[in-house]
């Protein structure tokens, strides 16, 4: 039976493509773009008069120019800067608070990220049809600079021995977006297939770089088929409606020497989303499942049954635009290896695993508003609780609230403000760990005033306080605190953070 299910899921993605032999053609929005804000639309102006009884003639539109292969787009994200450390001077640490079920760790990013990191993804035309098919390229680098632990000098190494003949100086290079796609079929109505490996339909807490719910992956798929279009004269609270199925690979949690998966290890992860149901103008329900299917061999290495398990997980999410931006309203609950949804910091891929009891349970709960009022004030602010019920002793609650500012006082300036906290209660009664972070001063020059303008060149002061239960359980990148009677820190530096 284990050994069906997955084919099932993947015979199903094939089925997917054959739903209607009606043309329809719709160009796709690149949904991996690293953007933090949904773009608006803009809605046209309502005719003056009786429109019936005038005689004129549509001004001519000239077509869309046909792509040619070869044709290149880039977007991307980019942050590095350095700072200091006020009560012991050297290097600045960030302060994080750390032991949270699956050793997950939370902070809040403003004036408190120690590395440097750069994405660049180059799409690239590989195909283009008479009519109106494309299939295009994507591969993006990434890469990774630890600075609490190597330092800034040598500046951009990714793999460089140094003088105790450690084999790397902890500095990475990756390329989470490998892959082809084909959109503009005319019979999979508006949506795209796609096969390789890449940034799913991602969504996050930018404030904290929570990624809560993050289906990416080595897989293939079919997003954003438009059901709501299929039917000619469908209502319009189902008229944007999107259908989208990928199946993607799992292979557990890497382990012992070297630190790599056990080969014998394999689940298919089959994700399915639909968005786009408007019950009003200003609204999104979306839900998302996913089910792992447990295709683990018999037995393991030592000839006893591989003590792997599958799993499933639901995904609720409720956007409501208001005031210039929206709130996100986010539930989701899952068993077994389905209690990955997503990770904390920008990790390639979320903590999706085999090696998760099926008994084991998360509940999650997010909200995320994010506004611009006027045009000099914009503000995120954002909470999580989570709650896991397994047998590891960081199991628990975990509660965090925190927001960011932003006030531009005249053009291309800003002041931004941000606190946040983070607390954890375990199941074992090891006693709450909690941290305050809170970044009172910030001055950044900023491409534009809104919330989301970019670059921002930004000179910083941070400061944080923990308890004695999270000292003990590492609360700073580069554990200055760790054998210190400190439950305070403070760094300041400079940063600078790019996205397009």
């Amino acid at each position: 039976m284990r050994r069906v299910l997955p084919l099932s899921g993947l015979s199903g993605l094939l089925v997917t493509g054959f739903l209607s032999t009606y043309a329809f053609a719709e160009e796709p929005s690149n949904a991996d773009a690293e953007q933090p804000a949904e773009e608006q639309k803009a809605e046209s102006p309502a005719p003056v008069g009786p429109a019936a009884k005038l005689d004129v003639t549509p001004a001519a539109v000239a077509p869309v120019a046909k792509p040619k292969i070869g044709d290149l787009s880039t977007h991307g994200y980019f942050r590095a800067g350095f700072g200091a450390n006020f009560d012991q001077k050297g290097r600045a640490t960030c302060f994080g608070l750390a032991s949270i079920n699956g050793s997950l760790k939370s902070k809040y990013r403003l004036g408190n990220e120690c590395e440097q990191w750069g994405e660049f993804e180059l799409s690239a035309v590989v195909y283009a049809g008479d009519d109106g098919t494309v299939g295009t390229f994507h591969f993006m680098p990434v890469a990774f600079i630890p600075t609490t632990y190597i330092g800034y000098s040598p500046a951009m190494t990714t793999s460089a021995q140094d003088q105790q003949q450690q084999t790397s100086s902890g500095a990475t290079v990756a390329f989470p977006n490998l892959y082809a796609d084909l959109k503009g079929i005319p019979w999979l109505f508006g949506g795209t297939a796609w096969a390789g490996s890449r940034y799913y339909k991602r969504e996050a807490v930018y404030i904290s770089d929570f990624f809560y719910w993050n289906p990416s992956g080595v897989g293939a798929g079919i997003e954003d088929i438009a059901l709501g279009k299929i039917w000619e004269s469908a209502p319009a609270v189902v008229k944007d409606l999107t259908f989208s199925y990928g199946a993607f690979a799992v292979d557990g949690q890497p382990n012992n020497n070297p630190y790599l998966p056990q080969r014998y290890a394999l689940g298919i992860r089959n994700d399915v989303q639909i968005r786009g149901f408007r019950p009003w103008d200003s609204a999104d329900l979306q839900l998302g499942f996913q089910y792992i299917a447990n295709w683990s061999s018999e037995n393991n290495d030592t000839g006893s049954p591989a003590p792997t398990n599958g799993g499933w997980g639901v995904t609720f999410r409720y956007v409501q635009q208001l005031l210039g931006g929206d709130n996100k309203a986010v539930v989701q609950y899952g068993k077994g290896g389905g209690t990955g949804f997503g990770t904390l910091a920008r990790f390639y891929y979320p903590d999706f695993s085999l090696n998760q009891d099926l008994s084991e349970s998360r509940l999650r709960i997010v909200d995320v508003l994010t506004i611009q009022p006027t045009e000099w004030l914009g503000t995120q602010a954002a909470f999580v609780f989570q709650r896991d019920k397994n047998q590891t002793p960081s199991a628990g609650d975990w509660y965090s609230a925190g927001t960011r500012v932003s006030i531009a006082f005249v053009e291309h300036a800003k002041f931004l403000f941000e606190v946040g906290h983070d607390s954890v209660i375990p199941t074992n009664g090891s006693g709450r760990r909690s941290l305050t972070k809170l970044t009172p001063f910030c001055l950044a020059l900023s491409g534009a005033k809104g919330f989301w303008a970019r670059p921002e060149l930004r000179l910083f002061y941070t400061w944080a306080m923990w308890n004695e239960n999270a000292r003990t359980a590492h609360i700073d990148s580069g554990d200055l605190y760790l054998g210190t009677n400190y439950l305070s820190g403070s760094i300041a530096g400079l940063q600078a953070e790019a996205m397009w």
